[in-house]
């Protein structure tokens, strides 16, 4: 039984030619001539259960043809007697009744359908279908006295016989098109109808019950046209005739079994499993099939179908058998080297996949995939290689490596770059070539093969701006059945590409994770100076504000009591005094801070010694304090580094420090080191200033440079001081920066220009 084909699209492959093609074809078939009257008398009479053999003889006399060629058969068969015979009731009474009515209706038939083209090819076709139908006939007669109950012989030669009427009748329409139908079908082994339907829009069963239903043919030959190849177990138990069906079933199979004949079906069902019902076991098929040749003999000859053979049908079969088992076996070891080349293709697939890991980069990509293509085409030195549209380096992995890693980046001068992806991009995804210039030059200088066998390339092509290819040293003759199968190579080429894309996409995403992490990193700590630049400006503000408001009441203020303090006589009521005075200048002296931090002079850098500049602020340190001169301790690496900035404000900065740091200490173990340790680089200079004081929290640590913090008891300062040194630093183009650790004590870094800006 054929299963229904369907096309790419989803359609029925019928579907596919126009449907009023299909009804010109059948158009054409109720166009096609009705057997002579004289066949479907006989045809009539002897499906009947009553029919006479002298009704038989009369048919058949009055038809001079048919009668003639009752007469010659007679004549030819092989009867034992001697004496002619004359008379059509003496022929009837020798061949017998089934072998007359067989006989007959054969003839007739084949003369009604009957080919007038010259064409010996289709001539050839036509006889092959005709011999195929009457060995069907033939087969299903000797089937038909051996089924249990026996079934009507004469009912099943008749079926069998015209069991293909359909196409005798297609080829008789369409001449040229049913010749491409059974060379389509003989080529490619397809199932007949299936490629009946592709080219004509309707099969030969379809055909077959048009035309037994046009000529008023009986229903037991119409269904046997049209549900001949269906397997009987499939069939709806209302079916009329099932057991004839069986039996025609049975008989088709066998006959293909044996090659007789054009039959358009290379599969051969089961026989023992459709005769079991039948009540026909193993012996009686193998008897048949035997027997069939010699049976069918005497039909050929009445019909011409075998003039020059009548003895060889045998033979025929065994060597169009022969031919079919040649042309099977070639096609095995052509499937078997396909199915050898995909399994290679197979295994180097799960090997890309298996050795690579989540997290490989594109070298260990290359690598892999350099193994695996080694495997697939069988060859020692395999090479892969990718650009990234980012980079003017060619990252490769080789399997021989030699003097080289397995995966190594090579550099790409700017020409052979731009000439490698102008080149690659002109081979199509997996398509095997000579290695193009571009490509060989980096073989040649960069994967350096040891082998001098011819290099090869397929390239899989620029996909996201990824570009590479694979390059592999082998002889022409093992590279040709490669380039046959493209599917492979396509396939492998495809892999390589996805794993190099997977790879180039996550080395993409941890450099965008590691990006936004350091945005992130430096949108914090602009979200703590756009902090700290408000604080300062809401200082400036506020400081401008107080000036405007409060210098005037404070000039007042001292300068009346400086006039109450010139006419006082009473002592204690002059300490009042001095004391107003001595406040009001303290609070101007704050508004005055307050300006200069949040507005600051603009700075007049000058070049200055380091050495000067600390030695200058170690002596401000300890003779300011009451710290002992070996508490304080004074390092420099080079006395010959200068520092760009304005002198005033660098000892600001650093006397803020220092004071914060004898703040920090107990009077009896300070210990202060002002270190100038070598450059960072040639536009900076670095000032360390370490103490060992108490430290400061973490807390504490995050707002130590805040304005007015501070962590002290209240009264001991303003909390301007670290502040304004990092405000200074930051306006002479430096940097200043605080590490600490409760109990063990604080590190200040000042990070300053070397030398100016247009040095």
């Amino acid at each position: 039984m054929c299963a229904t084909t369907y096309s790419v699209k989803g359609q029925r492959a019928s579907e596919a030619v126009p449907r009023n093609r299909v009804e010109l074809i059948l158009n054409q078939l109720d166009q096609l001539a009705s057997p002579p009257a004289v066949a479907m008398q006989l045809l009539t009479l002897t499906t009947s259960d009553d029919a006479s053999l002298h009704e038989v003889v009369r048919i058949v006399e009055s038809d001079a043809a048919l009668t003639a060629a009752i007469l010659r058969l007679s004549r030819r068969a092989d009867l034992g007697i001697r004496k002619d015979i004359v008379t059509v009731e003496r022929a009837v009474a020798l061949l017998g009744f089934n072998a007359l009515r067989n006989t007959v209706l054969s003839s007739l038939f084949f003369t009604t359908l009957e080919s007038h083209e010259t064409d010996d090819a289709r001539e050839r076709s036509r006889r092959e279908i005709w011999l195929h139908s009457l060995a069907v006939a033939c087969a299903a007669d000797m089937f038909a006295e051996k089924t249990k109950p026996p079934s009507e012989r004469g009912v099943a030669f008749v079926c069998g016989l015209l069991h293909d009427i359909g196409k005798i009748a297609l080829d008789t329409c369409l001449p040229k098109s049913y010749a491409r139908v059974m060379a389509d079908a003989e080529r490619r082994r397809r199932c007949i109808c299936d490629v009946e339907r592709d080219l004509l829009g309707l099969d030969h069963t379809t055909a077959g019950k048009r035309l037994a239903t046009r000529w008023c043919l009986p229903e037991p030959i119409t269904e046997c046209a049209w549900l001949h190849h269906h397997a009987p177990d499939g069939l709806p138990s209302s079916t009329a005739n099932g057991n004839l069906l069986r039996l025609i079933h049975l008989a088709d199979n066998l006959v293909r079994r044996q090659r007789i004949g054009f039959s358009g079906y290379h599969h051969v069902a089961d026989l023992e499993d459709i005769a079991a019902p039948l009540g026909i076991d193993r012996r009686v098929i193998d008897e048949i099939a035997e027997s069939l040749p010699k049976r069918m003999a005497p039909y050929c000859e009445l019909v011409g179908l075998d003039r020059d053979r009548s003895e060889s049908l045998y033979a025929e079969s065994v060597i169009k058998a022969n031919r079919e088992l040649s042309a099977l076996n070639h096609e095995l070891v052509d499937r078997n080297r396909q199915l050898e080349r995909r399994s290679r293709c197979f295994q180097a697939l799960r090997t890309l996949t298996t050795t690579g890991s989540e997290n490989a980069c594109i070298t260990d990509v290359c690598v892999a995939a350099a193994g695996a293509v080694s495997g697939m085409l069988e060859c020692e030195e395999a090479a892969v290689f990718a650009v990234t549209p980012t980079s003017d380096c060619v990252q490769v992995g080789v399997t021989s490596a030699g003097a080289l890693p397995a995966g190594y980046i090579a550099e790409l001068d700017q020409e052979t770059r731009a000439a490698l992806f102008a080149s690659l991009q002109t081979v199509e995804e997996g398509e095997l070539t000579g290695v193009p210039g571009p490509a060989d030059s980096i073989v040649a200088t960069s994967i350096r093969f040891s082998s001098h066998e011819p290099r090869w390339l397929f390239s899989f092509g620029d996909r996201g701006g990824l570009l590479g290819g694979v390059v592999f040293a082998a002889p022409q003759m093992s590279v040709a059945r490669w380039q046959a199968a493209r599917e492979e190579c396509r396939a492998l080429a495809s892999a390589v590409r996805l794993a190099l894309e997977s790879a180039y996409a996550g080395e993409r995403a941890d450099r965008t994770t590691e990006e936004l992490l350091d945005i992130n990193r430096r949108l914090k700590l602009a979200q703590g100076d756009l902090v700290r630049a408000r604080s300062i400006s809401m200082v400036g503000e506020m400081a401008a504000g107080a000036a405007h408001e409060l210098n005037n009441p404070l000039s007042v203020i001292s300068g009346r009591a400086q006039l109450a303090l010139q006419d006082s006589t009473d002592e204690q009521i002059s300490r009042w005094l001095k004391l107003i005075v001595e406040q009001a200048h303290t609070a101007s002296e704050i508004v005055s801070e307050l300006m200069n931090f949040a507005k600051p002079k603009p700075p007049d850098p000058v070049s200055i010694r380091v050495r000067t500049l600390l030695e200058s602020a170690y002596q401000r340190c300890y003779q300011g304090s009451s710290l002992r001169e070996d508490q304080v301790e004074l390092r420099i690496c080079d006395d010959h580094c200068t520092i760009h900035a304005d002198r005033h404000q660098l000892d600001t900065i650093l006397d803020a420090v220092l004071a914060n740091a004898v703040e920090a200490c107990a009077p009896q173990t300070t210990r202060i080191v002002i270190n100038s340790p070598s450059r960072v680089t040639d536009e900076t200079l670095r000032i360390v200033i370490e103490d060992n004081g108490a430290g400061m929290s973490r807390e504490v640590l995050e707002h130590a440079i805040d304005p007015f913090f501070s962590s002290r008891p209240a009264g001991r300062g303003r909390g301007l001081g670290l502040s304004r040194a990092v405000r200074l630093a930051e306006i002479n183009g430096g940097s200043l920066w605080l590490e600490s650790t409760p109990n063990v004590g604080t590190v200040v870094s000042i990070e300053l220009p070397a030398r100016p800006p247009s040095a």
